[in-house]
């Protein structure tokens, strides 16, 4: 199932501490995590799932959490309360939330795993192609419309810009 609530929660008072992550293990912490029964580690781990994915779902509208305030009816301060993951939805807040960003309620709960990219490679190849052109055959000038060269019978020729494959 992943990390706890309270094993994420110490993780985090840890990293801002030390600045880096570092393994602690103390009895009174694991006597704390031991009391933590099924029901309540599925319902904070649903509590951060739906978190995670509402900020998700408000950063893929391209909106700001102020702008999602305003759109939801709500202080921004309530909108940082939703997104910590320990906010007690009621069943007319997450109807809210849907109609708002304009999804069914139950995509609230779809809690796959989805990739942020914060780098994209392009590559682009290109063929040159030569036109049905006779470029063996010394082209004498080209303007935008027509191209003018010499045939090998020493005339000059006119071919148009659009009869030409490219």
């Amino acid at each position: 199932m992943g990390l706890s609530y309270w094993e994420i929660l110490i993780f985090v008072i840890m990293s801002k501490k030390y600045k880096t992550a570092k393994k602690h293990s103390s009895g009174l912490i694991s006597m704390l995590l031991n009391e933590i029964t099924p029901l309540e580690e599925q319902q904070v781990h649903t509590k951060m799932l739906l978190a995670a994915r509402l900020d998700d779902l408000i950063t893929a509208a391209g909106m700001s959490k102020s702008a999602f305030a305003i759109l939801v009816n709500k202080q921004p301060s309530e909108i940082t309360k939703w997104l910590s993951g320990t906010h007690n939805f009621t069943i007319d807040t997450l109807c809210e939330i849907a109609l708002a960003l304009n999804i069914p309620l139950a995509e609230l709960f779809s809690f796959q795993q989805n990739q942020v990219v914060n780098k994209v490679q392009i590559v682009v190849s290109a063929k040159v192609t030569r036109p049905d052109f006779p470029f063996s055959i010394p082209l004498i000038t080209c303007n935008a419309d027509h191209y003018y060269y010499k045939t090998k019978s020493g005339h000059t020729t006119l071919l148009p810009v659009t009869s030409i494959t490219t």
